[in-house]
């Protein structure tokens, strides 16, 4: 019979009919009745808004801090995962626990901050909930909060003045990082404000402007240099934000850094510099922006790093784009890498034609030889390249000259038995 009775008051409690609510309880129902997965009738009252039937049941007993069997949520987790502020309030005058956690380890706040619900939020700090709780993923209200970007939110945490804006989780990653990582602008400003450390390191070194520089958020950069972020601190693998803006092709952001003197001559931890990264890539508007940073400089790019020049790296990936754009601000067409190749040997043994053409047209020589006296005539002949092969025949290539091996272009050719290419030099051996 009792059963029966908290059966119908849990069906009255969800309908809302307080009047058959006092009714079964006059008669006797158990006023912490639950169903099977422990949701009592508090808890569906606090869920559906029904404050005086909460109230009802809390003046008759109903336990406040009763966790349900299911993820051991409490009636305050539920009103504030429901946005019902007057149960909340309701709940917090009765004695209900704020720092209560469930089976993840989250609280009412961290609920009501994954939800943006800015009023329960509030109420809930003014009863003494505590931000710096973190659940089994390591989440803290705050850090919900920016995850989600609710603004609002953020800035109410913020202003409980409780919490240290600068914690760590343990990749060393902070609430400005996580921030800045989803491009959340507003948050960052907030964040900054409230004293977040614009230095503050990861484990791997990033920084806040490092992550902003990757992201292409130019208009966060600019916010963390107001805010005295060192604009060439380097990761353990000695980037800049420069470095990883230029990587990502994100050019406002390489414009504001080089405006505001970032190192264009800075090198990681393989040597190279902001130059050849953007040469690497191929991001041209990237280089014609290093280049005017140091327009007056042409050291920086007749000479070599990691045994390439900027032109004889854009040669080699067949960049022909930034092939002409390195030529226009003075790159030296015949200057060799270190190999002793020039940029025309290597667009010759990778068949750039393009970039062959564009050489030519700028002056390079095309009877050049390095360390083992190939021309790149030999290593277009070497490749079996035909149309390589006839474009350098036609600037003038000397078919006669031989390598340290005592080997002509058609020795090579007929060896690796490339017979288009023979026919091509035999061509132009009987020219001769």
């Amino acid at each position: 019979m009792t059963a029966t009775k908290d059966i119908s008051l849990i069906r009255a409690v969800k309908s809302g009919d307080i009047q058959q609510v006092y009714a079964l309880l006059s008669a006797g129902a158990s006023v912490n009745a639950s169903n099977a997965d422990g949701t009592t009738a508090l808890m569906f009252a606090a869920q559906r808004g029904y404050t005086e039937i909460a109230r009802l049941l809390i003046v008759n007993g109903a336990d406040v801090n009763r966790p349900r069997k299911l993820y051991s949520l409490t009636p305050l987790m539920l009103a504030a995962a429901a946005n019902q502020l007057d149960i909340v309030q309701t709940l917090l005058a009765h004695g209900a626990d704020v720092n209560a956690i469930n089976e993840d380890g989250s609280t009412a706040l961290m609920i009501a901050a994954l939800k943006g619900y800015t009023n329960i939020v509030r109420v809930l700090l003014n009863a003494g909930a505590k931000t710096d709780i973190r659940d089994q993923d390591d989440d803290t209200a705050l850090k919900l909060a920016v995850q989600q970007q609710h603004f609002n939110v953020v800035q109410a945490l913020l202003a409980s003045r409780t919490l240290d804006v600068n914690l760590q989780d343990e990749q060393g990653e902070t609430i400005l990082m996580q921030a800045i990582d989803i491009g959340a602008t507003e948050v960052v400003e907030a964040l900054l404000h409230a004293g977040a450390d614009a230095n503050l390191q990861n484990i791997e070194g990033g920084s806040p402007l490092a992550a902003a520089a990757a992201g292409g958020y130019s208009a966060i950069a600019s916010a963390l240099l107001d805010a005295g972020a060192e604009i060439n601190a380097k990761d353990q693998d000695g980037e800049t934000p420069l470095h990883l803006a230029v990587v990502e092709g994100h050019t406002e952001v390489v414009q504001l850094l080089l405006s505001c003197g970032a190192d264009v001559e800075a090198k990681n931890r393989l040597g190279d510099t902001p130059l050849m990264v953007a040469v690497l890539h191929g991001h041209s508007p990237i280089i014609s922006a290093l280049l005017q940073a140091r327009i007056s400089d042409k050291n920086l790019l007749n000479t070599t790093n990691l045994g390439e020049t900027p032109l004889t790296l854009a040669a080699t990936q067949g960049h022909a784009d930034t092939v002409q754009l390195l030529l226009n601000y003075g790159a030296d067409p015949n200057l060799p890498a270190d190999d002793g190749k020039t940029a025309l040997m290597k667009a010759a043994d990778r068949n750039h034609i393009e970039v062959i053409e564009c050489l030519l047209k700028s002056g390079a020589q095309v009877n050049l030889q390095d360390k083992y006296h190939a021309t790149a005539l030999m290593w277009a002949a070497h490749r079996g390249f035909t149309d390589a092969v006839e474009i350098l025949l036609k600037a003038g290539a000397d078919v006669t000259l031989k390598n340290t091996a005592g080997y002509t272009a058609l020795m090579l050719a007929e060896f690796n038995g490339y017979k288009n290419v023979v026919r091509s030099l035999k061509k132009a051996c009987a020219e001769e």
